[in-house]
């Protein structure tokens, strides 16, 4: 009996990108800025801000790159964009992205 698999939707890349830039961002929005505002901790931001920037870069060009690949529309990438904005957008969207794929 023949296993039959499933291509995925999409790269490695953009898959392991869009988790560091939604983890980063969900901690940075609902951790960094509570402690630094409520409680005057600042380092925290200090540390994540930077560390979800280059998470947003590096997402930002795994979906440039996915796009370039002939793979996807310029709709979807656009709405992978816009939903990186949004904290735990990336999740919703990648998972109803490749839902509906599937």
């Amino acid at each position: 009996m023949s296993e039959h698999r499933i291509a995925p939707t999409v790269s490695r890349l953009l898959r392991y990108a869009a988790i560091a830039e939604g983890t980063t961002l969900l901690l940075l929005v609902f951790v960094g800025v509570p402690l630094k505002h409520g409680l005057g901790y600042g380092e925290v931001t200090r540390f994540l801000g930077p560390v979800h920037g280059l998470a947003f870069l590096t997402y930002i060009w795994a979906v440039i790159n996915e796009l370039s690949l002939g793979d996807k529309p310029r709709g979807w990438a656009f709405k992978a964009m816009v939903f990186s904005f949004v904290p735990g957008g990336t999740f919703w969207f990648f998972r109803r992205s490749i839902a509906s794929a599937g």
